[in-house]
């Protein structure tokens, strides 16, 4: 890439931006040469209106590098006087069950959008490119994904009240790495990026030599937009379906008639099942297809009276399907940390300057016998209401939403339609 060429890069990376005229974004900065570019095309933006700039890392505590590459972006960051975060897990994800890559990646977002929240920031950043636009088609190809998982990534996507901006999607990894190495710019490389065991380094090598080869189109990535456009046109009509046929109540219980379910199209179906277990989960990715399928089974056969599935709980009677919140898969004790947060995915807590010393939000159903001191006036499912936000310290219950207590704090259910159908 020449100067010339970088130079129509950044001009036109920024002037993208420049046009949703924000007011504060954030970076999703690792230290590899994708987010380092994004980087330092952003904090180099020369503009009166030029929107405020703080910089995330996050270290998943799974390679003993990490640290090392935390550090190195801020200090990359001092000497820009940018302000950076350091995100970690509160869990150890190499002991939480399932696939550890998709663990990490789940953990990755759920930081970045909790910090974008408590920073009031309107954006985040994130430095995907053209390649892996490609590699993601062709590992979900290889996995037997439907259309949503061989749609392309979309440049900007709004999820969980936070527009998430890929802005290097038109441009090569090299095209960023030629960037940087023009303007004497370092980054660090991962070395599990060279690592055969991991499905993503072999999809990289395999198309590689696909395109050696001759197999591959430069056109390739192109199926994904074609999948991206039926994508949304399927997405649209389960949203339309769903508002005639799915209730909420005040506690974030959702019901539905079996009858009027099992007359939609069944692509309908599926996307109205994985919608609400990711509204209820808060998971970018939707369940496994074969789950899936097995509670749809059950559903439209008559055989569920109660299953759980992505931290849900489906329970069938009279008729109708309730869906609730699995007690099971709620944090016991979260640490409050900043005055306005999501807490389980869901419940967006505001707490007034008042409120002082340490405070935890814990699921109504865990309390202890000796915390229910305080009357519940409301007649909605035990199940449901245990599952409902609750504000303790160390000595006993602060408030509890629907009870006698009072507490100067602001506690909203996320299930309006820019909350809950974005996860269609």
């Amino acid at each position: 890439m020449t100067n010339q060429d970088s130079g129509r890069m950044i001009e036109q990376v920024v002037r993208n931006l420049a046009s949703l005229k924000l007011s504060s974004c954030g970076i999703a900065v690792s230290g590899g040469s994708d987010s380092i570019a994004l980087f330092h095309i952003i904090t180099e933006w020369e503009a009166e209106n030029k929107p405020e700039i703080l910089v995330a890392s996050v270290d998943h505590g799974l390679r003993s590098e990490s640290k090392t590459e935390v550090e190195f972006v801020k200090k990359i960051c001092e000497m820009k006087r940018v302000k950076h975060f350091s995100l970690k897990p509160t869990m150890n994800l190499s002991e939480v069950r399932g696939n550890l890559q998709d663990n990490a990646r789940s953990a990755r977002y759920q930081l970045l959008r909790d910090w974008a929240i408590s920073n009031d920031l309107q954006c985040i950043l994130i430095g995907h490119t053209l390649d892996d636009q490609e590699e993601n088609l062709l590992i979900r190809f290889l996995r037997g994904s439907g259309v949503d998982g061989l749609a392309s990534m979309e440049s900007m996507v709004v999820r969980n009240e936070i527009l998430w901006l890929r802005p290097l999607l038109k441009y090569r990894k090299e095209e960023l790495r030629n960037y940087l190495i023009n303007n004497n710019y370092s980054w660090i490389d991962d070395p599990s990026n060279q690592d055969y065991k991991y499905q993503r380094v072999k999809m990289r090598k395999l198309l590689k030599q696909l395109k050696s080869d001759g197999l591959i189109a430069p056109n390739f990535v192109k199926t994904a937009d074609h999948m991206l456009r039926a994508s949304k046109l399927s997405k649209e009509i389960a949203k339309q379906n769903s508002k005639t046929l799915i209730s909420f109540n005040d506690v974030g219980q959702i019901t539905f008639e079996v009858e009027k379910f099992s007359q939609l199209f069944e692509d309908t179906q599926f996307r109205i099942l994985s919608g609400i277990i990711s509204w209820f989960s808060g998971k970018f990715y939707k369940p496994r297809f074969s789950q899936l399928e097995n509670m749809h089974n059950k559903i439209l056969n008559d055989k569920l009276t109660g299953g759980t599935l992505g931290g849900t709980f489906f329970k069938k009677e009279h008729g109708k399907i309730t869906v609730t919140r699995e007690l099971a898969s709620i944090e016991e004790n979260y640490l409050v940390k900043d005055e306005k947060f999501i807490w389980d995915n869901r419940w967006l807590i505001t707490l007034k300057p008042k409120a002082q010393g340490k405070l935890y939000i814990k699921p109504y159903g865990l309390l202890y016998l000796d915390d229910h001191r305080f009357s519940i006036t409301s007649e909605f499912d035990k199940s449901a209401l245990a599952t409902i936000p609750a504000i303790t310290t160390n000595k006993g219950v602060k408030f509890v939403p629907y009870s006698n207590l009072e507490y100067d704090v602001d506690i909203k259910l996320l299930n309006q339609d820019n909350e809950f159908y974005k996860f269609f």
